[in-house]
C-alpha cells in the first residue's frame, strides 16, 4: 500500500522552484502527480512521489539545501488541525505526544517516538527505507520547527542527527536547526534537555486542545493500517540490532509467529518477502545518500559479517555494493533507479 501524505508537504515548493530555475509542474508530471499538488495543500498523495520531486529539484538546480530552504519558512499552521492541537498542549511533553499520535494525518510514511536518558530526551523520527537526503532533512527540520513553535523561536536542540553524509556547505543547516547537525548517524533524531519536556506553555488553550483532539480522534478511529506496513516499520527499527527475526517482530506486535504469518498471508504477503524488500530499499538508500563504510552498512542491515552482506548484495543487485554506490551516488535526478534491484 502506498504511503500517503497531505500535499501540504509541498508548501513553498513552487515558489522556490521558480526562484532557482526549475519547472515544478514538469517535475510533478514526471513523477505522475497532478499539478494541483503544488497549490492545494489538502490532497492525499504518495509520499514517495513527493520525495522524488524534492530530490529531482535539488539535482536539477544544484541547490543542495533545497528542502531546508523550504522548511525554513514553514509554519506550524501548515500542519492544519495537527499543528493546532500540538500548539495548544499545556507542556512540551504533551505536545510531542500529540505530534506522535497524529503525525500520520500529515504523512503516514513517518512516525515519532520519544525516549528519555538521564538529563536528555531523544525525539526519534522513523522514516521509510527509500528516503533520500532532501526528504530526510525536510522531516527533521519540520520536527525542529514544530518544537520551536511551541517553545519559542529562541529555543534550540542539543543535537540534530541525520543518517546521510555531510553536505558541502552547512550555513542553512545551522540556521534552520540552531546547531551543526551530526551526519552518518544510525537514525534521525532531535535531542533536547529532558527538563524542557515538562515546562509549561503559557499560550496553551486547554479547551481548544480538547475540541481539536476530539475531532482528530474521530479520524483516528477510522484509520486502517496494513499489517505489512507495520511489519516493514519494525524491520527498519530492528535490523541494526542484528536480531530481526519473525518471532521478535511478532512479539512487538503482541502476537505469536503463526498468527503473524496467517495475517500477513491474508494480505498476500510473507515476512521473508517484506524483510528482503525492506533490506533492498535500505541498502540502496544507505549507499546513495551516505559515505558510510560498507561494514557500517552491513551492520545497519543486520548482517553478521561484511562478506555475508557482500554475497547478499551481489545476488540481489547483480553487482558489488561499491559498484552500485559509484553508479548511483549522483542519480537523485532519477531516484526510482536507486530503488529497483535486479531480479
Amino acid at each position: 500500500m502506498s504511503q500517503l501524505g497531505r500535499s501540504a508537504g509541498l508548501t513553498g515548493f513552487l515558489e522556490l522552484s521558480r526562484e532557482v530555475g526549475v519547472d515544478a509542474y514538469a517535475l510533478a508530471a514526471a513523477v505522475g502527480l497532478p499539478p494541483a499538488v503544488l497549490t492545494d495543500p489538502d490532497l492525499r498523495v504518495s509520499v514517495e512521489l513527493m520525495g522524488r520531486m524534492f530530490e529531482m529539484a535539488a539535482e536539477q538546480s544544484g541547490v543542495e539545501d533545497f528542502a531546508l530552504r523550504i522548511a525554513e519558512h514553514r509554519r506550524i499552521s501548515n500542519m492544519g488541525a495537527v499543528g493546532l492541537v500540538i500548539r495548544e498542549q499545556p507542556t512540551l511533553r504533551k505536545a510531542i505526544a500529540a505530534y506522535a499520535r497524529y503525525q500520520w494525518l500529515q504523512n503516514d510514511a513517518y512516525s515519532l517516538s520519544l525516549e528519555e536518558f538521564g538529563d536528555q530526551a531523544v525525539l526519534r523520527i522513523h522514516g521509510p527505507a527509500w528516503q533520500q537526503r532532501q526528504v530526510q532533512e525536510l522531516s527533521v527540520a519540520t520536527a525542529v520547527k514544530t518544537l520551536k513553535a511551541v517553545m519559542g523561536e529562541t529555543w534550540k536542540p542539543l543535537e540534530v542527527r541525520l543518517t546521510h553524509s555531510a553536505p558541502t556547505r552547512m550555513e542553512t543547516h545551522r540556521r534552520v536547526f540552531g546547531v551543526t547537525p551530526l551526519f552518518n548517524q544510525d537514525g534521525m533524531a532531535v535531542v533536547l534537555p529532558r527538563a524542557d519536556l515538562d515546562l509549561a506553555i503559557p499560550s496553551a488553550d486547554p479547551d481548544m486542545a480538547r475540541e481539536v483532539t476530539a475531532y482528530l480522534e474521530q479520524m483516528t478511529e477510522g484509520r486502517r493500517v496494513d499489517l505489512r506496513d507495520r511489519v516493514g516499520d519494525l524491520i527498519v527499527a530492528l535490523l541494526p540490532d542484528g536480531v530481526c527475526s519473525v518471532e521478535r517482530v511478532a512479539q512487538h506486535l503482541g502476537m505469536d509467529r503463526r498468527t503473524l504469518h496467517r495475517r500477513l498471508a491474508a494480505e498476500g504477503a510473507t515476512f521473508s518477502a517484506i524483510l528482503d524488500t525492506t533490506r533492498q530499499d535500505m541498502a540502496a538508500s544507505l549507499l546513495t545518500t551516505s559515505d558510510r563504510p560498507l561494514q557500517s552498512v552491513a551492520d545497519l542491515l543486520g548482517f553478521s559479517s561484511l562478506s555475508a552482506f557482500a554475497h547478499w548484495f551481489r545476488r540481489k543487485f547483480a553487482q558489488s555494493a561499491s559498484a552500485y554506490r559509484a553508479a548511483h551516488a549522483r542519480a537523485v535526478d532519477r531516484p526510482s533507479a536507486a530503488l529497483v534491484p535486479a531480479e
